[in-house]
Formats: C-alpha cells, sequence, structure tokens
C-alpha cells in the first residue's frame, strides 16, 4: 500500500501535471473537470507554477507544461543514465541475432531519434543509421513503434503533417494506411519495417515501458531480407519482446 501524502498540495500538483502530460494543453475549466479538484485550488496552484515556470500560460488561456520540467527532466535522465543502462541489452541482441545492426531510439515531441547504436562486426553492409539522427516516424520499424504508442491526438497531429514520399515501393504512402498500421502495431505489440527504408532489408521494433507502463523508448533490430526470412521472423520477435521486458524490468531496480 503507498504512503499517505503528507502534503495534499503537492499530490494536487502532480495530478494537474499528469492531465498536462497527457492532454498537452488545458484551460483552467478543463483541468478543472478532468482532475476533479476544487475551482480554487487549481487557481492556485496553476498560477504558481506559472510563476515558477513550470507551466506556461497561453494567449487562448489554455496552460502546458514548460521549461523548468525540461531541465528537471533532463536531469533525471542524466542522472538515470539510460545508455548506461540499456546498453548491455543491445550489446546481447547483437550477439544473439543474425543482424546487421541494434538501435534503442527515443520520441521528443513530434520527432523520433536514434540514442544507442551496435552495429555486427559480421557483416559488410553499412547501415546508415547514426546516433542523434532523426527516425522516419513513417517508414522505420522504430519510428512506427514509437509513434504507434504516443498520445492519440499527438498521433493524430503526427499523423497529418508527416512527409510520406516512398523510400521503396513498399513504403506506406497515405495517412490512412499509416494509421492502420499503427493500430496493428499496438495489437500485436511489435513494429515491421518489411523493405520500406531499403529494399535489401527488414526491421522489428518493440516498446519499452517504465512502471506506470509510460513509454520511454524502442529498441530495434535490423537484417537483410536473407536473414530475416518468414521462418525466422517469429523467433527473433519473440526474443526482441523478452528483451524488451527484461529492459522495462531492470529499469524498475
Amino acid at each position: 500500500m503507498a504512503s499517505k501524502i503528507r502534503v495534499p498540495a503537492l499530490e494536487r500538483a502532480l495530478n494537474i501535471l499528469e492531465v498536462l502530460q497527457k492532454h498537452h494543453r488545458c484551460t483552467i475549466s478543463e483541468l478543472i473537470s478532468i482532475t476533479g479538484l476544487p475551482r480554487s485550488s487549481v487557481y492556485v496552484l496553476v498560477d504558481d507554477m506559472v510563476k515558477l515556470r513550470l507551466l506556461r500560460q497561453n494567449s487562448d488561456k489554455t496552460v502546458q507544461l514548460w521549461m523548468k520540467l525540461v531541465s528537471l527532466g533532463n536531469s533525471a535522465s542524466d542522472s538515470l543514465d539510460l545508455k548506461e543502462m540499456i546498453s548491455p541489452y543491445l550489446d546481447k541482441l547483437i550477439s544473439s541475432v543474425d543482424c546487421l545492426a541494434v538501435h534503442f531510439g527515443i520520441m521528443d515531441d513530434d520527432k523520433a531519434y536514434y540514442v544507442l547504436k551496435r552495429t555486427s562486426s559480421k557483416s559488410g553492409m553499412r547501415i546508415l543509421s547514426r546516433e542523434g539522427a532523426e527516425v522516419s516516424l513513417v517508414h522505420s520499424a522504430l519510428g512506427k513503434c514509437l509513434l504507434a504508442y504516443q498520445d492519440s491526438m499527438l498521433r493524430e497531429r503526427i499523423v497529418t503533417t508527416l512527409d510520406y514520399t516512398p523510400a521503396t515501393a513498399n513504403s506506406i504512402t497515405s495517412p490512412e494506411a499509416l494509421r492502420k498500421e499503427l493500430a496493428q502495431i499496438r495489437n500485436r505489440g511489435y513494429a515491421f519495417d518489411n523493405a520500406e527504408v531499403g529494399l535489401e532489408l527488414r526491421c522489428i521494433a518493440v516498446p519499452i515501458f517504465d512502471l506506470d507502463n509510460h513509454l520511454i523508448g524502442a529498441i530495434s533490430v535490423v537484417g537483410t531480407i536473407n536473414n530475416f526470412t518468414t521462418a525466422k521472423l517469429p523467433s527473433i520477435i519473440d526474443l526482441m519482446k523478452r528483451s524488451s521486458i527484461s529492459i522495462s524490468s531492470g529499469l524498475m531496480l
């Protein structure tokens, strides 16, 4: 059983922050309706958090999370050092699968990025991905996986603004097709790039969640169509899902 919070205002403030994390922008009336908190409490807490730069008051009378939280979040991320925690799992994957590369990526607002990359020493084929580079949300398994698990409002906003220029004949070329693909990803628990970025490549990606089931990022494994055959895909997918569970469990320790 969780310990009782001794400062109720702190719990109420966190409630407001979590609502804004999910909905991105809300009016005071919307915050009152969603949280069920007293009107006076919401007004006072929002006003104080704006003064502390935890929230921003917009011209349309909505509020949103603001820069002080970004700074605090970055400090928390540095303290957790996700790279250091996830690296061993990528090292294990690269040695367990006959692949070209493995990645860990994250979503930042409406874009996705490679954070970690491991390449196989056995392969002579070069994978152009690099740490810090942007990931395609339309064509790559990693990008589609990250997008699939975003808040529905943010996901739809992103889907309607993406560039659907095909990279190969197998690429997704419309918002409708991407919406269908994202729904399938959430249903089956993994994303698949079937020669959508390069005709010789296939990729599988799975999401990574924290203790509260919030998306942290995703891991992916890239291989050639000769190595990632239809017969081999189920075992690779199973290994990826087990790796995801192991990473999530490790983050909870």
